[in-house]
């Protein structure tokens, strides 16, 4: 018997395997898929989903309120940095003020102020810095990030609170003050 179809040139009715075999090729695998448990399967469609953030699989699936309250609160961080830099430059000033407020007494202005001024103003943008690095790269992680900035804030707070104790407990007007 004679086959009427004409004879084939470069492989066209050969078998991948015979075509594997042919360009020196191991022969292909025909196995069906490895297939994750379903959890992984989960987080894997939610890592891929359209309009979510590129993140590796594995990690949790972006949260939108927390990315939202984060840069709300690195972005108030932001404008309480800017306000009290100006605001801590000239401390002594500052502090005769809420005495004349508080009805204390007389302010003894000190040259402490402006070196304990630009304490704050320093660890202030630094700390908010770290912050910002910080926040972000949890954010970039899919991870719970809303409560660094409030750290971060509370850190700055501690910092600026002992630099001003430590200026009003040295002054004599406000330890009378406390004394009455």
């Amino acid at each position: 018997m004679t086959d009427p179809r004409p004879r084939p040139q470069y492989g066209e009715y050969a078998s991948p395997k015979d075509q594997a075999a042919a360009a020196g090729l191991p022969a292909p695998s025909f196995a069906p898929p490895v297939v994750p448990p379903a959890g992984e399967r989960a987080v894997e469609r939610a890592a891929h989903a359209p309009g979510a953030a590129p993140s590796a699989i594995g990690t949790a699936a972006p949260r939108r309120w927390d990315a939202f309250l984060s840069y709300a609160l690195l972005a108030y961080g932001a404008v309480t940095v800017v306000a009290g830099f100006f605001q801590f430059t000239d401390l002594n000033a500052v502090i005769e003020q809420v005495y004349t407020m508080m009805n204390i007494g007389t302010y003894t202005p000190t040259a402490l102020a402006g070196t304990l001024g630009i304490v704050i103003n320093v660890s202030n943008v630094v700390l908010f810095l770290i912050t910002v690095a910080v926040t972000m790269r949890a954010l970039r992680r899919g991870r719970l990030a809303f409560y660094l900035p409030i750290i971060g804030g509370a850190v700055a707070y501690l910092v600026s609170f002992v630099c001003l104790a430590t200026l009003m407990l040295g002054d004599p007007a406000f330890t009378a003050y406390v004394g009455r």
